[in-house]
């Protein structure tokens, strides 16, 4: 869920033509298909838009937001090897880059942003053409010359033309102008008589409903750290990198970046920040504000670019948000896991965050300080088992590193309403943004244990439904605009329900699925009782945010993603804990296996992943975009994730025509 506090009016820039990209399973550079590449990539075009729009594009673009800063990387490639071998082991090392603005005369880059020449660098590396390639280890060498130029921003409407001329000739030119889930969480938490439900989920309450495209620049199934760099910056990425373009180099840390609109709003406006998460707090998708790198596991670099922004090149002059709370402590404890073994507990407090480890201190803690709160090591304790089996929170997940267990940890309605309390007490005059994630509604989905995502889901609810009423008590729900988006789906459905007295009962897997019921015999949701809307003993956490009364009904949902690995299912709850479908139980590599302890009543369901996978994948479905406040309708429709971006920058007046001074 984002949460925007203002509104303006502002600059953006779209793009007109698509990417052309290598269809093949390996591919040597994501977005250069060419021998000489340019990163961003492809074309766009800067328009001056006055009012309120809607922003319309077409797929695979790189987009600009005006005065947004960002680098620009050139590689020449040599491929040695392989069938894109020249026969000269050489690149370029004399290339050219220009620039024209609507049709002028070029010129050299340097010049036209005024700055140095950049040093050339020199650097090889491989990668496999094919399956084949891969499984006889053949790769294919490439040796690489490059240049980067860093912290630039194009800010004068037109059309630019940025040309890489390489070897005897040849140019790149680049002209730079799901809601399954909602569903089967609808169906167990609220009840239906005669075909009609009594109530509704908060978001089914929204006014606007938009659907958003979620692939990548150079594949069609996204990553986390990718989708989250598309909705926060505005531009499609490669899996696994945050806030840069991947370019070849085996740095991790020297791709070309781009600023994200954290960074965009602290530096033009002074405004609040606030990252809330569920998960532990390096993950993908609260590291996309700060973090730019190829690699989203260097979640010791993510935690010190919260406290202290880039450090290894000039960049925009981070502050640090005003609220940062999750999971994770293993980055924060002084130890092998911190960013140089470094106390980020301390270092934090050093500079005059309040630090708060439990949900006792975080309600205590005062509205008029910035506030770290970390709240268990790795991700934290799911809805399902805080508040139903809570024997599963004996995990030795302390966030002080004593070894105890994390059992006064907030939800995500808590972090996220105090959340609120801090950036409206600190940022009355200047509005903020706030980021707050229902992490493990995507990573329960990956084990397969739909229960529990499904009870994030509906947290995630209770979570909008409180939202919207602390707006409204603080007077400000017609100056916010609130956002509730998916980065990602997951291929997750419902078909049916199943007696799960009869499949237990049952001898063989064949006999177990015909427990199963479709169509007509798939009956009635048995996870609300009747009358559970004003039953006491139905978990209601707000008005109109309702929870099953029961999570282990005789007759459950018939669900199952798309793509999974060998598992067993039994279509049950699973009481002792978040569940592992598969397991590893040889001496060779990835080579998962059903684990025999899952779901032990059921049957086996072979699985339709590579037997490296142990747990489901992400899928192409479009995701929901719920919309509520000023510049609401920008979100309806169907459109591609980086224009949740630009509407939102749109919104806040974020573009600037000319450089700030």
């Amino acid at each position: 869920m984002v949460c925007f506090r203002a509104l303006s009016l502002g600059l953006t820039i779209w793009s007109s033509l698509s990417t052309v990209i290598e269809a093949q399973s390996f591919q040597r550079l994501g977005a250069c298909p060419t021998l000489g590449c340019v990163f961003p990539p492809d074309q766009f075009v800067l328009l001056i838009l006055r009012g309120l729009f809607r922003y319309a594009t077409d797929d695979g673009r790189t987009d600009f937001l005006a005065g947004q800063l960002f680098d620009i990387r050139l590689e020449v490639h040599a491929p040695v090897n392989g069938s894109e071998a020249t026969g000269n082991p050489n690149p370029d090392t004399k290339f050219t880059f220009t620039i024209s603005r609507n049709g002028r005369s070029a010129q050299p880059a340097a010049s036209y942003f005024k700055i140095a020449e950049p040093a050339l660098e020199r650097w090889n590396f491989t990668w496999y053409e094919d399956f084949f390639a891969r499984d006889a280890d053949t790769p294919s060498l490439v040796n690489v010359a490059s240049k980067i130029y860093r912290r630039v921003a194009l800010y004068q409407a037109g059309e630019y033309t940025a040309t890489l001329t390489y070897g005897n000739g040849s140019k790149t030119t680049a002209s730079w102008m799901t809601t399954n889930m909602i569903s089967a969480a609808r169906l167990i938490a609220h009840q239906t008589v005669n075909g009609r439900y009594q109530s509704k989920m908060q978001m089914d309450q929204f006014p606007v409903l938009g659907h958003s495209m979620t692939h990548s620049i150079d594949s069609f199934i996204t990553d986390s750290a990718n989708s989250a760099t598309a909705l926060y910056s505005g531009h499609k990425s490669t899996v696994n990198a945050l806030g840069v373009y991947r370019d070849s180099s085996p740095n991790p840390f020297d791709d070309p970046r781009f600023e994200s609109i954290a960074e965009i709003f602290q530096r033009l406006t002074k405004g609040g920040v606030g990252i809330v998460s569920t998960a532990f707090i390096a993950d993908a998708t609260p590291a996309a504000f700060t973090a730019h790198t190829a690699d989203r596991g260097q979640y010791q670099h993510v935690v010190d670019t919260f406290l202290n922004g880039l450090t290894n090149y000039t960049w925009t002059n981070w502050t640090g948000p005003d609220v940062l709370f999750g999971g994770g402590a293993e980055q924060f404890i002084p130890g092998k896991r911190s960013y140089k073994g470094q106390d980020y507990y301390k270092l934090f407090a050093n500079k005059g965050y309040n630090v708060v480890q439990n949900n006792t201190a975080l309600g205590n803690t005062p509205n008029d300080a910035k506030t770290v709160g970390i709240f268990s090591t790795s991700n934290l304790p799911v809805w399902l088992d805080r508040n139903v089996y809570k024997q599963n929170l004996n995990k030795k997940n302390s966030p002080d590193g004593s070894g105890g267990n994390a059992t006064d940890v907030p939800g995500l309605k808590e972090m996220t309403l105090k959340a609120i309390d801090i950036l409206s007490t600190r940022h009355s005059k200047e509005g903020f943004f706030l980021m707050s994630e229902a992490a493990s509604i995507d990573k329960q989905m990956h084990t397969l244990d739909y229960d529990r995502a499904l009870g994030d889901l509906l947290e995630l609810d209770d979570t909008v439904k409180a939202t919207m009423a602390k707006l409204r008590q603080l007077g400000n729900d017609k100056e916010t605009l609130v956002l509730v988006t998916a980065d990602h789906g997951h291929g997750f459905d419902v078909a049916g329900s199943v007696d799960t007295k009869y499949l237990n009962a049952q001898d063989t897997d064949r006999e177990k699925r015909n427990a199963i019921g479709t169509y007509r015999e798939s009956g009635l949701s048995q996870y609300v009782i009747p009358g559970a809307p004003q039953d006491t003993s139905s978990l209601q956490f707000s008005e109109g945010a309702a929870f099953p009364a029961n999570w282990d009904p005789r007759y459950t949902l018939f669900s199952a993603v798309g793509a999974n690995p060998d598992h067993r299912e039994n279509y049950q709850v699973h009481k002792s804990g978040p569940r592992v479908p598969a397991i590893n139980t040889t001496a060779e590599e990835d080579n998962y296996i059903v684990n025999y302890k899952d779901a032990v009543t059921g049957f086996v369901v072979n699985g339709t992943l590579p037997v490296s996978n142990a747990q489901g994948v992400h899928s192409l479905t479009d995701v929901p975009v719920f919309a509520q406040g000023p510049c609401q309708e920008l979100f309806g429709g169907v459109y591609n994730n980086i224009d949740i971006f630009f509407n939102m920058a749109a919104c806040f007046g974020l573009a600037r025509g000319k450089a700030e001074k």
